[in-house]
């Protein structure tokens, strides 16, 4: 049941992106979407997005967090963590500390995935994070 409500909430959040990209926010409608495969694959340049991925990963200051990347058109976060794949209390809390800062511009969601790349927790801009 908790991968199935993970996977309504990742569709909601792609389908909130794809629309924000299909409306032409911020000029960039002319850009395709980078690919979301692969840790560095979709990964912006710390002066881009504003700088989100900087501030995400100054303010959770966690020992479990490794990586900060933002992905797309500057609309997902996602924060890689050392954490084991049964870890949601953990995730959970991490996530709802990094929708905290990370809702600016137009990222619109947060991803707080296990160490084995399984998630453990999303969150989506005016919602609760979810585990």
């Amino acid at each position: 049941m908790r991968s199935h409500i993970r996977t309504t909430s990742l569709l909601a959040s792609v389908a909130l992106g794809a629309s924000l990209a299909l409306t032409g926010c911020g000029g960039e409608a002319d850009t395709p979407p980078a690919a979301a495969t692969g840790a560095s694959a979709a990964a912006q340049p710390p002066e881009s997005c504003g700088g989100v991925g900087d501030l995400v990963k100054d303010h959770l200051k966690s020992a479990e967090v490794r990586s900060v990347v933002v992905n797309g058109q500057c609309t997902s976060v996602v924060v890689g963590t050392s954490l084991g794949d049964e870890d949601d209390a953990t995730a959970l809390r991490l996530c709802e500390s990094a929708a905290e800062v990370a809702y600016t511009g137009d990222v619109n969601a947060v991803t707080v995935l296990a160490a084995s790349g399984a998630e453990l927790a999303i969150g989506i801009a005016g919602a609760k994070c979810m585990a």
